[in-house]
Parts: structure tokens; C-alpha cells; sequence
């Protein structure tokens, strides 16, 4: 298969539900093995990785609503793998760091991640970079679409238009 093949011609949300289904199938094999949950491992992950991090912080950095977010958290909390601690910058928040236990949860699942993304560029048919550059550009227009939803409805003539006066 070259790059330029043609498109399935699928529209862009319906691909995204579908490559969130692949991949969350790819990952909950590959962590099945450790018993590890793929959307827990990938909050704590990124707790890991921002840490110290608001709750507030990481559901806009995971594009998660507040409400899922805090899910995951108190099942993360109840199986000793985050903490909370005050935010000495916010009395309304906290911070949240891994404890040693989620540190051991989140490294235990890192070969099979490495795996599953190396599954994945093995069989794709140009650069692991080109998909990366692509899928930040994606991200970027999406988070904009939703910071401005009444521009996002529109239909694309008429975004044109009002961008041309």
C-alpha cells in the first residue's frame, strides 16, 4: 500500500471511534497479561509523567470530562496507586502524585505498550513520524473545534465566508 491509496471516505469522527476501539483492543491485550485496566494504566501513566498534576490539569491534558476523570482517580486512589496532597497553590485543589505501588503498576505495563506501539509501526506503510506530526495536527484542530463550538458547527462554506469579511 502506498500513502497516496484512496481514502475510505469515512468521516473524520466515525475514524476516530473506530481507531479508539482498535486501539483500546490492542492495549487491553497486551496488558491483559499483567492484569492491568489500558484506561487506568493511561491516567496513572500520565500522572506519572505531569506529576505533581490537578486533577483539573490532567483531564484537560487527557481531553477527559471532569466527571470520568474523577472515576479513575478513586479507583486509582482505592488501589493505593495515586495520592492526593494539598495544592499549596489552590486551597480548593490538589495535587496528584504515583505512590511506589502505582510507580511498580505503571512500569509493569510499559514493555507491552512499548510493544503494541511497535506491533503498530511495523505495519504501517510510511514513517512512524509522519503519523505522529499528523495525529498532533489532528489533536490541535480538535481542542480548537471544541474551545470554539459555534465555529465547529458550521458548515465549511460558511466558516470561509466569515472568515473573509
Amino acid at each position: 500500500m502506498s500513502s497516496k491509496q484512496e481514502s475510505r471516505r469515512r468521516n473524520v469522527l466515525f475514524r476516530l471511534f473506530i481507531l479508539g476501539q482498535l486501539a483500546n483492543d490492542l492495549v487491553d491485550t497486551a496488558l491483559r497479561r499483567d492484569k492491568l485496566s489500558p484506561n487506568g494504566f493511561a491516567v496513572a501513566s500520565a500522572i506519572r509523567a505531569f506529576q505533581p498534576v490537578t486533577p483539573t490539569q490532567l483531564a484537560d491534558l487527557l481531553g477527559m470530562p471532569p466527571t470520568t476523570m474523577s472515576t479513575y482517580l478513586r479507583r486509582l486512589e482505592a488501589r493505593r496507586h495515586i495520592r492526593r496532597r494539598p495544592n499549596p497553590d489552590d486551597g480548593r485543589s490538589s495535587l496528584l502524585e504515583v505512590t511506589k505501588l502505582g510507580e511498580r503498576y505503571v512500569v509493569a505495563g510499559l514493555p507491552a505498550l512499548r510493544g503494541s506501539i511497535a506491533q503498530v509501526h511495523e505495519h504501517l506503510d510510511y514513517p512512524p513520524e509522519e503519523l505522529d506530526v499528523a495525529l498532533d495536527r489532528l489533536e490541535d484542530a480538535m481542542r480548537r473545534a471544541l474551545s470554539r463550538p459555534d465555529e465547529a458547527m458550521r458548515r465549511p462554506g460558511q466558516r470561509a465566508r466569515r472568515r473573509a469579511r
